[in-house]
């Protein structure tokens, strides 16, 4: 039976997995209702039965079981006391007495907490940004309590199955890929790291090494020339934005051209597709539901924490109490705006920010190869029909563009190299095909240097074969 080796791509959006038989690498069929199948969408969906869904099947699930219904929310009680704030200032009141008071007696408030009692399910998605965050150590789902690499585990087993299919036997042995930076924190990044590991246990392999995502990338284009270059990756996922620069000597064959290649240089930053999303829904969707609205007699502005609630959409459902309702109905019925708030409390009622994000993930992917696009989402009181122009676009996305471009002089500022001493760029990562991103690279090194790997699995296929000398 022929050894393979394994590389995994465990990513914010999508994950991938590739083998390589020590001839050649190939990438592995993951997920029948996703195009293109070798990609596997970051999602699990748990439902209240304990069933767990993964992949493209977990968002129609969410989608199916989520949109449209109506969300109760009840009150309960913790059965734990906090000790009450006590304020600086004393009681002045004549029947004040303090020789009277008890000096051990602590006045406190039991604990409450609103939680949905009709929920069919939980939808988690971007795992992998979740994990640098040590206060988020798990969660209760329906009665059981995960810890976030038990979340992660469940996505990673079908990846260990379809290797372990594809090898005829237990796959133990695997090289993960890894952001540059999971955090510029030292010690979360640590802390990221040694979840992925646990999960990746957890889910069947043993035998765990890491590898910078990007140097993935990098070999997975070098090992197949003999040209002497220096290559630049710029690997822009949902989660993060990564830069490595390697140089590779003339030899043939993967072996040689690995054993003459070295890093001259990674970078990174967690600003990528996700954040992107967020700056389209702030800019041509807040207005749309109200965010400029005002209301009242004192015609006061809409408090932006509501808004700031439909970028985390997963939590959109905890809005909807009977307290922020009647207070949306009263503000609509004083608005200047009062269609725009209409569609807000419908949003909110009827769960609809993930149809919502995922149109405005769609129309971004749709502008990689037209001009303009529209975000049209139409539901009773919804009513969605903007226009997002490239160049709008590239308007909205400037402050990450910047960012971006920073981690990547980094990387060449580190290498002690001229944009002009590169002698390929390579991207990927979905974020990548983006208009304004692929502009800036063109204006920096030239169309000619600036070539696209595949998009979401060329990681995943360096990674397997960087597996073979490891």
């Amino acid at each position: 039976m022929t050894q393979l080796y394994c590389g995994v791509d465990f990513g914010t959006t999508n994950s991938s997995v590739a083998v390589s038989d020590g001839v050649s690498a190939r990438v592995l069929h993951l997920d029948d209702d996703n195009d293109p199948g070798t990609s596997l969408p970051s999602l699990l969906y748990i439902t209240s039965e304990g069933e767990s869904i993964v992949g493209r099947s977990a968002a129609k699930a969410f989608i199916s079981r989520n949109v449209d219904r109506e969300v109760i929310l009840k009150q309960i009680d913790l059965g734990v006391e906090i000790e009450a704030y006590v304020p600086s200032e004393p009681d002045k009141s004549e029947s004040y007495r303090p020789d009277a008071v008890d000096p051990e007696r602590r006045e406190s408030v039991r604990a409450r907490a609103m939680v949905e009692i009709n929920s069919p399910g939980r939808l988690f998605q971007s795992l992998k940004t979740l994990m640098r965050h040590r206060g988020f150590k798990g969660t209760e789902v329906f009665g059981t309590q995960y810890q976030i690499e038990e979340l992660v585990s469940v996505i990673l087993r079908r990846i260990k199955a379809a290797a372990d299919e594809a090898a005829g036997q237990p796959v133990e042995r695997a090289v993960f890929g890894r952001p540059v930076r999971f955090s510029k924190d030292p010690e979360e990044d640590e802390v990221a790291e040694r979840r992925l590991r646990t999960a990746a246990q957890l889910a069947g392999f043993k035998d765990i090494t890491f590898f910078y995502e990007p140097v993935g990338a990098c070999v997975e284009y070098a090992v197949a020339s003999d040209e002497q270059q220096r290559l630049m990756v710029v690997d822009i996922g949902g989660g993060t934005c990564d830069v490595c620069i390697m140089e590779f000597g003339g030899g043939h064959g993967p072996a040689q051209r690995l054993a003459e290649s070295r890093i001259l240089s990674v970078s990174g930053v967690s600003v990528a597709g996700d954040a992107i999303d967020r700056e389209i829904i702030r800019s041509k969707l807040f207005p749309v539901f109200g965010s400029r609205a005002r209301y009242g007699p004192n015609m006061l502005p809409m408090p932006q924490f509501v808004y700031n609630q439909i970028l985390d959409w997963q939590n959109l459902y905890k809005l909807n109490t009977e307290e922020t309702i009647n207070w949306l109905l009263a503000a609509e019925a004083s608005s200047d705006h009062p269609e725009g708030l209409r569609a807000l409390r419908f949003l909110i009622q009827r769960n609809f920010g993930y149809p919502i994000v995922r149109e405005v993930e769609a129309a971004k992917k749709r502008l990689s190869t037209t001009m303009e696009t529209g975000i049209s989402l139409h539901y009773e009181d919804i009513h969605l029909e903007e226009r997002l122009e490239r160049h709008e676009f590239s308007h909205i996305i400037e402050d990450q563009l910047h960012i971006m471009l920073g981690t990547i002089e980094e990387a060449e500022a580190a290498a002690g190299l001229r944009p002009d001493q590169l002698d390929l760029v390579l991207t990927t990562g979905g974020t990548s095909l983006i208009p304004a991103i692929r502009d800036m690279l063109h204006e920096r090194y030239g169309y000619d240097r600036v070539q696209q790997r595949d998009t979401f699995t060329s990681v995943a296929t360096g990674l397997a074969i960087v597996a073979q000398y490891i």
